[in-house]
């Protein structure tokens, strides 16, 4: 009885042991692709690269297989796409293609080892697999696999560190030019006001000295010799490309205009 106890207690652990197995030869395999995806893209030419995309595909299948069985559809799938990248590196007749898409199955596999260990994580032995039973090479492929992630996940941080900091930049400029903007438009509405308070008086006293021009030529004889100009009438819209400044001169220079031409008439009156 004792003995059958004992059988009993001991096929409990057989499924379990199984599974584990399962989730350390998916990791073995995904180890093996990735290195030899490595080995791909790294080669100098283009039997090397399709040399090492043959063998990363042969592991790839592997693990297809075996994430399927665990049932880690993520893996899977990744394993797949992977391997699909490596089919179409063996079918490129050129290095630089074909070393493009070994690339591309390349960087996935950091993320399949780590869907891998996500899965066994979850859904495995709360013992972590044995590492033992693993060779040098796998120990180091793994190893190095999942430094590279925690490296590619320190990267990416640091990128939206960056980000998030040109963002704030960016939105500071915004912010500033918006402000600059208004304060402009405000400048400029206040100059134009102020433009076309100058317009109305100068034009207001320029007519009054035409016309106190006009009466004492009258005084002089019956008949006005003083021509009137009104070259001097302008409309608001004429402001809108000149400054205060270019408003005042404006008009400073019609009153002399109009003085000299004033004293021009005059001079040439006689008495009678």
């Amino acid at each position: 009885m004792k003995r059958i106890a004992s059988i009993l207690f001991l096929l409990c652990f057989i499924p379990q042991a199984n599974a584990q197995n399962l989730y350390e030869d998916a990791l073995t395999a995904a180890s093996y692709a990735y290195s030899h995806s490595k080995k791909a893209h790294g080669a100098n030419n283009v039997f090397h690269t399709q040399e090492y995309a043959d063998k990363a595909i042969e592991a790839l299948e592997k693990v297809e297989e075996l994430a399927d069985k665990c049932g880690c559809t993520d893996a899977n799938e990744t394993a797949y796409e992977a391997k699909t990248n490596m089919v179409s590196s063996l079918d490129q007749d050129t290095y630089e293609r074909s070393r493009y898409y070994a690339k591309q199955a390349k960087d996935l596999g950091p993320k399949l080892l780590e869907q891998l260990t996500d899965c066994q994580a979850n859904n495995g032995s709360s013992e972590s697999y044995v590492v033992d039973a693993a060779s040098d090479e796998e120990e180091e492929a793994i190893a190095v696999a999942s430094e590279e992630v925690a490296q590619k996940q320190r990267e990416l941080a640091e990128q939206r560190r960056q980000l998030e900091i040109e963002q704030q930049k960016l939105q500071q400029q915004i912010a500033e030019q918006q402000k600059a903007k208004a304060e402009f438009e405000a400048q400029r509405a206040a100059e134009l006001k102020e433009q076309t308070v100058v317009k109305a008086k100068a034009e207001q006293a320029l007519q009054k000295l035409e016309s106190a021009l006009q009466e004492l030529s009258i005084a002089f004889d019956d008949e006005s010799i003083f021509e009137s100009q009104k070259d001097y009438l302008r409309s608001e819209n004429d402001l809108q490309n000149e400054t205060l400044n270019d408003t005042k001169s404006f008009y400073v220079n019609r009153a002399k205009e109009l003085t000299k031409s004033a004293m021009q008439q005059f001079a040439g009156y006689t008495e009678n």
